[in-house]
């Protein structure tokens, strides 16, 4: 039968009908049976065939045999993060287009959809994930379940909470007996975290550390460690000191196996532990060094520009001019990018910078907040509802105050 598929794949890319590749070997009958498995053939007409395609069937047969060791050594390399082994098997894998005619044709489809959102690629993503569901409607059990897994991470990588509530549905789909990658804990962990469900998220982020450190996943092990940390974010009650030593650990460890896109983060979220209590200095230098350590195109780059430029703002710390040109980068990169989100909180710090506090809080009131609220954007909704209601009671609008305290 895989003889058949590697016939039958190169005979369609080389333009050729059955008919016209049988002429002179075997009917077109006895093509259409070989090709579908359906028959005995010998090795004669296979040579033949090979010789008329002009390919080497046993180097094509050697190489599909191969072909499931590299998908799950391609999707373990991705797993574990490691960038230059992820490299070098999607190299290995794209040098025979025969994959695309296999029966890991899916899974290939899928595993490279991963690769373009370990890129922070969007756009690729969506659109395998569209072919492999019109495309292959009869998965393997264990590619079906690759593809709700892939489908969460997409759901996850948006802005929108409505798609993290798409994620959690899908990635609880997932059966383990068939799919057997606990990995998919994190990204479940995640995705509550997200909508703001503390109990769930450290449920499920917690049985993904036991597997990574189980698996010696380190760069993943401290990924899942820095969103437990999470957890206690924002409760002032916390042990503050305790936290920030856990930070200060997890960047340590960072630091000793390499893992910069970890450290980015963990200096990112050390940045609001600092923010939320005031200390705006510390906080302005932890969010500045955490954006200097990621790629100016990403979407975490305008997260940690805006978290930047608003711990200066709040602690007094840049000059008008610095803060309005880094507002501007920010809003220019947010509208290339169409992220309504970030255009929003970047007109926000530019009315703010301007003092024009009329059409800021008539913004915040008629675009940001209604904004906020309809994409579950949470702590956004808590942040700026809260100033503007305390806006209108401080200007004596206690009706106007009233119709806000929704969004606290």
């Amino acid at each position: 039968m895989i003889v058949g598929e590697i016939i039958r794949f190169y005979r369609e890319r080389a333009g050729l009908t059955q008919s016209q590749l049988g002429e002179g070997i075997c009917t077109t009958t006895h093509v259409s049976k070989i090709e579908r498995g359906k028959t005995a053939f010998s090795e004669e007409i296979i040579a033949l065939f090979s010789e008329r395609l002009n390919i080497d069937i046993q180097e094509e047969l050697a190489y599909l045999h191969q072909v499931k060791k590299l998908l799950r050594d391609w999707h373990n390399a991705i797993i574990l993060r490691r960038e230059k082994e992820i490299e070098q098997l999607k190299e290995r894998l794209e040098e025979s287009t025969i994959v695309h005619a296999s029966k890991y044709a899916a899974r290939y489809q899928l595993l490279m959809a991963r690769y373009h959102l370990f890129q922070n690629e969007l756009e690729s993503p969506y659109e395998i994930i569209s072919k492999v569901e019109k495309e292959y409607p009869n998965m393997l059990a264990f590619d079906y379940n690759l593809y709700l897994h892939v489908k969460g991470i997409y759901y996850l990588a948006s802005s929108n909470s409505e798609d993290h509530q798409k994620a959690i549905s899908v990635l609880n789909q997932i059966d383990l007996k068939e799919y057997g990658n606990k990995e998919y804990y994190f990204h479940l962990g995640t995705a509550y975290y997200l909508i703001d469900s503390k109990v769930m998220s450290f449920f499920y982020v917690d049985k993904a550390l036991r597997h990574f450190q189980e698996t010696n996943n380190y760069m993943q092990a401290n990924r899942a460690e820095a969103l437990m940390l999470l957890q206690l974010s924002g409760d002032l009650y916390s042990d503050f000191h305790y936290i920030v030593g856990r930070y200060k650990d997890l960047i340590s460890n960072c630091e000793q196996y390499g893992l910069e896109e970890n450290k980015g983060l963990l200096l990112n979220n050390l940045g609001f532990e600092y923010y939320n209590r005031g200390f705006f200095e510390e906080a302005k230098t932890y969010f500045e060094e955490a954006l200097s350590l990621v790629d100016e195109d990403s979407n975490s780059y305008l997260v940690r520009l805006y978290n930047f430029v608003d711990s200066c703002m709040e602690g007094k710390l840049a000059k008008k001019r610095v803060l309005q040109r880094l507002i501007k980068e920010g809003a220019n990169k947010a509208k290339e990018r169409g992220i309504t989100l970030h255009i929003t909180l970047f007109k926000l710090l530019k009315y703010r910078v301007e003092e024009d506090y009329e059409t800021y809080y008539t913004f915040m009131e008629e675009v940001a907040l209604p904004q906020f609220y309809s994409g579950k954007h949470v702590p956004l909704m808590k942040r700026y509802g809260k100033l503007l209601f305390l806006h209108y009671i401080g200007t004596n609008k206690h009706e106007k105050a009233t119709e806000v305290s929704l969004y606290i």
